[in-house]
């Protein structure tokens, strides 16, 4: 599933014009790691750099009892980030010989200091109390 993942992102990378990133923030603390993955991915395209599209995390299911806000998302995904950052800059380079980081290391990773705008959002996308005005606002914005 991965693989095809990847394949589909790059296929379409250099028509986007903006990427959002559907946290559960529900279960968030459990999957900080999975989420700030595919984060630092997108933050590392080399489509995503060159066009300074956009970025939104979308914090999904802000109406569950467990939900954390989308600026402890944000923070905790920052922290995560400087991780893997970190991890990338002690690692050999890939095929290509080039090391790809978002940062120096030991830097620590700001969200709005990056190339591309990351805004965090709060949201409800089901059920009775369905509110995703603010990602259709950032979608029409762009």
């Amino acid at each position: 599933k991965q693989w095809y993942q990847r394949r589909v992102r790059a296929r379409h990378a250099k028509a986007v014009r903006g990427v959002v990133v559907v946290i559960d923030s529900a279960d968030f603390v459990e999957k900080v790691r999975d989420c700030t993955e595919v984060l630092y991915e997108v933050l590392l395209n080399n489509d995503v750099q060159k066009s300074k599209c956009p970025v939104l995390i979308f914090c999904n299911k802000q109406d569950e009892e467990m939900a954390r806000g989308a600026e402890a998302i944000r923070t905790a995904m920052e922290r995560e980030l400087t991780t893997l950052n970190n991890t990338a800059c002690s690692t050999l380079s890939d095929d290509s010989g080039l090391q790809r980081t978002l940062a120096p290391a030991n830097q620590t990773i700001r969200l709005e200091k990056m190339v591309s705008v990351v805004t965090s959002e709060p949201g409800i996308s089901a059920g009775p109390h369905v509110d995703i005005s603010k990602l259709e606002a950032w979608i029409a914005a762009l």
